[in-house]
């Protein structure tokens, strides 16, 4: 005997609502979904994604680095010329599986979608070198799952445009690591005097450490926080095998000398540097003299300079005193 619910009968009309709820849901998904390409870039602007600004250097007659001009402290470098020991810090920080995956790391993302279901917000991003670079290039840091699947899309784009070691290049000359520096080249001379391809295991462990949060953990402004996080990438490389214990150990005990080498104390010929700006300026526009990386050769010697200011000091000082006993009724 078969039975037919009746037309009046509660459970229909809470079937056909569930039902319309899962069109509405399901419609509303794809439509979501339709929409994330909108406002991102094209292929175009993917394959410009190296044109960063770069700051002006200027040489000096014996073609040394004598100043910069920047509107970003930037000195985009080739990958040959980074640290090996830098590019294993960030891999082993970052993105260890960085040569293995397409830009997206399901194993990673899987992680932190269970991290921020556990917090019930977007607690950790997960995200890979790849998406990193798409972010800092093209999107806001938000934290939204709108910008976290434009950040997956653009990453997929970014790995058909580029090689890995291309991209791995990209990254190391855009990211940011604090104090005004912008890339590898920049943050190895601004905090150690250095050029990157210089670099030793512990200072490259400490540069790898801000990429984080460059603000947290700079060394200029917190010395021990900076310390404790390069201990984190050196357990990190010690645990991927990239090191050996012997390198870990004396690289954990190795004390942080910092040395900024684009702000030393009582710079000499800051009127030269004034005139080459304004010179620069008047002959290439503003944008081109302190964003197109130009090299500027000068007949500036800073050795010279530094002795001719120095003199004027000391005979100022002298007619000073000179003055001052006069004043007095001296002879």
């Amino acid at each position: 005997m078969r039975y037919r619910l009746p037309d009046n009968f509660p459970y229909r009309r809470v079937a056909v609502g569930l039902l319309c709820a899962v069109l509405l849901v399901t419609a509303a998904g794809v439509w979501w979904l339709t929409t994330l390409d909108d406002g991102l870039p094209d292929d175009a602007a993917i394959h410009r994604i190296g044109e960063m600004a770069q700051a002006t250097s200027v040489f000096d007659r014996a073609d040394a680095p004598a100043f910069t001009i920047f509107r970003e402290q930037r000195h985009d470098v080739p990958l040959s010329q980074i640290s090996r020991y830098l590019q294993l810090a960030i891999l082993s920080i970052e993105d260890r599986r960085f040569f293995e995956h397409n830009g997206l790391d399901v194993f990673r993302i899987a992680s932190s979608m269970l991290a921020n279901l556990r917090e019930f917000r977007l607690a950790q991003g997960g995200s890979t070198i790849t998406q990193q670079l798409a972010r800092q290039s093209f999107l806001t840091p938000q934290k939204t799952f709108r910008r976290k699947f434009q950040e997956l899309i653009l990453a997929r784009r970014i790995e058909r445009a580029y090689t890995k070691q291309q991209i791995l290049e990209l990254y190391l000359n855009k990211i940011y690591f604090g104090d005004g520096l912008h890339g590898i080249e920049a943050a190895s001379r601004g905090y150690f005097n250095k050029h990157a391809s210089e670099l030793n295991i512990a200072e490259a462990s400490l540069l790898a450490g801000l990429v984080q949060a460059p603000s947290a953990y700079a060394p200029t402004t917190n010395l021990d926080r900076a310390k404790a996080r390069r201990g984190v990438v050196l357990d990190s490389m010690l645990e991927e095998g990239v090191i050996t214990r012997a390198e870990w150990d004396e690289a954990r005990t190795s004390p942080i000398a910092l040395h900024d080498g684009f702000h030393e104390p009582g710079l000499s010929g800051q009127y030269f540097k004034e005139q080459v700006r304004r010179e620069l300026v008047e002959r290439f526009g503003m944008e081109t003299a302190y964003a197109s990386g130009l090299r500027v050769f000068t007949t500036i010697d800073v050795e010279m300079q530094k002795a001719a200011e120095a003199a004027i000091e000391t005979s100022l000082k002298t007619l000073e005193e000179v003055v001052e006993h006069y004043d007095k009724g001296g002879i």
